[in-house]
């Protein structure tokens, strides 16, 4: 399983959202607070943001933990961005190290999330996932994760209609047929650099937290709250919520 955490509102710089908090995404790379299935997450990070004038974000990964890569501390303060998402790793056994397999999975203007796994995947759902998977979405796989592979399917079927409610709720439909019976937490996150959708469900278990913080400053979609503020609440299983980018006004254009 993994931590995420999106962000969208006023820019601000990595270091505020990743690091900075009280209980960080930093933090929960060691000490996580409600993650069931393991202690750590000690098998990467990575980073996407979204900058004015580009449609496709930019990413840094690492299969270092994140309190491990001094690269995060040197560059975080130093970058700014109203549009973020990020997740610290806890590998699925099985599944393999190395960047291809290490979130957030990105594919033109679209960047995925996955918190969560689907058990026995590679003895089970991931050849019934990949054969179902157009070209386009079969050849941007690039590991063997089960989030990945939900990042396939949920191309898939963004590439054929656009909408990311939709892709997400195919994605649940999807992977509940491919499991075949195996347990599936699957805790969603995508943005097509305007918009953030995000959904969290179980099939034979408990679903993953995800909570919601609505602030004048911007809304937290997170794994676990990144501070002790009021006004966190936690998604209910199966619902969709999203959160948009308002218009830019004169003054933000570049």
């Amino acid at each position: 399983m993994c931590r995420v955490l999106a962000y969208v509102g006023a820019p601000r710089s990595l270091a505020e959202l990743l690091v900075e908090p009280a209980h960080s995404l930093e933090v929960q790379s060691y000490a996580p607070k409600e993650m069931e299935e393991a202690l750590l997450n000690a098998d990467g990070f990575g980073v996407a943001w979204y900058t004015a004038g580009r449609e496709e974000p930019a990413r840094y990964r690492t299969i270092l933990p994140m309190w491990a890569d001094q690269n995060v501390r040197d560059f975080a303060g130093h970058v700014r961005s109203g549009h973020v998402l990020a997740a610290v790793r806890s590998a699925t056994p099985g599944i393999g190290h190395g960047l291809a397999n290490t979130q957030p999975f990105v594919h033109g203007p679209l960047t995925f999330l996955h918190n969560g796994f689907i058990r026995d995947f590679r003895r089970g759902a991931a050849r019934r996932l990949r054969e179902g998977l157009g070209d386009a979405a079969y050849h941007a796989l690039g590991g063997n994760s089960d989030s990945e592979h939900l990042f396939g399917v949920f191309l898939d079927d963004w590439l054929e209609h656009g909408d990311l409610v939709r892709g997400l709720q195919e994605t649940l439909r999807r992977a509940d047929a491919a499991r075949d019976g195996a347990r599936a937490l699957l805790s969603l996150v995508v943005s097509d650099g305007t918009t953030v959708a995000a959904v969290t469900q179980a099939f034979d278990g408990t679903a993953p937290t995800l909570y919601r913080r609505n602030a004048s400053e911007g809304t937290l979609i997170a794994s676990e709250p990144t501070s002790p503020s009021e006004g966190w609440t936690r998604l209910e299983p199966g619902v969709v919520t999203t959160v948009t980018m308002p218009p830019a006004s004169p003054s933000d254009s570049p």
